[in-house]
């Protein structure tokens, strides 16, 4: 009984003391690698033409919107045009027409 329990403690002790050791031992050094310093710089050129990107979909977002405005305008403005033809020739009717 006391011997399982030491083998018990000392396992986990072992476990302990490698998942402490092994991250110092094969991951983080001081410097990165040429590699990974070329991937990096790899990524901002790439964020950075997307954000160019970006903001030239915006722009012409932007001006699409405001194209689109002009042109609700415009036949808003031929509707009103279209009315007023149809109640001039409504009243021309109205009226008996050609004399």
């Amino acid at each position: 009984m006391y011997r399982r329990k030491l083998v018990q403690r000392v396992m986990g002790a072992c476990a302990i003391t490698v998942l402490a050791v092994v991250p110092l031992v094969t991951g983080c050094t001081v410097m990165a690698s040429q590699d990974q310093v070329r991937k990096v710089e790899e990524a901002k050129m790439k964020a950075a033409e997307s954000e160019a990107d970006l903001s030239a979909c915006k722009e012409k977002r932007a001006q699409l919107e405001r194209d689109l405005a002009q042109q609700k305008q415009a036949l808003a403005k031929l509707e009103n045009d279209i009315k007023a033809v149809k109640k001039g020739l409504e009243s021309w009717a109205g009226d008996g027409g050609a004399e």
